[in-house]
């Protein structure tokens, strides 16, 4: 999962930074609060997988979004039946390490995190600093059950990002809102 996102996340990124904003596109992924409420959704992809191996499928979303200065990219994973996410698998180092390489960082610098509870979702989070750009980034993990979302928010001019409140201003209709 996690090389798909980072393939995701890359080539999305790269797009939007060429090209000017997009009209907003059909994602279930949206803000509903916090800095990057009411971004358009840009570039939204949908993709289903069958897992052999669990006779279940994954159902994922990404879209990023762009508002006040941050952009910022979010990927929605749900799994069918009763199967739940464990722990592992996209973490915040990997995560922060698709962030800076994303970005064409000479390294990263972690800058604080924490775990907490974002509307009802089991959250962790981490800002970073990415070395030989101005980028600080937010970056995150929020799990419930059979819906992961992860993704980051980064500002280009090199203030620090408000990860929390971008995290709790995700909203997907009936999984997370604020």
């Amino acid at each position: 999962m996690f090389q798909h996102l980072r393939r995701c996340a890359a080539g999305v990124l790269i797009a939007v930074a060429a090209s000017t904003p997009a009209l907003a596109e059909e994602s279930p992924i949206r803000f509903a609060s916090g800095p990057l409420a009411g971004a358009a959704a840009e570039d939204p992809k949908h993709e289903q997988e069958t897992l052999a191996e669990m006779s279940g499928s994954k159902t994922s979303d990404s879209a990023v979004f762009r508002a006040g200065g941050l952009i910022s990219f979010v990927y929605w994973a749900r799994l069918s039946m009763d199967y739940q996410w464990r722990e592992g698998g996209v973490d915040l180092a990997a995560l922060s390490s698709m962030v800076g390489h994303t970005f064409n960082a000479k390294g990263i610098s972690v800058i604080s995190g924490d775990r907490i509870t974002v509307n009802g979702f089991s959250a962790q989070y981490r800002l970073i600093s990415l070395t030989g750009t101005n980028n600080r980034c937010g970056v995150f993990i929020l799990r419930r059950s059979r819906n992961l979302i992860s993704g980051f928010a980064c500002d280009p001019s090199g203030r620090d990002v408000p990860v929390q409140a971008v995290m709790e201003g995700i909203s997907i209709d009936h999984v997370i809102g604020p």
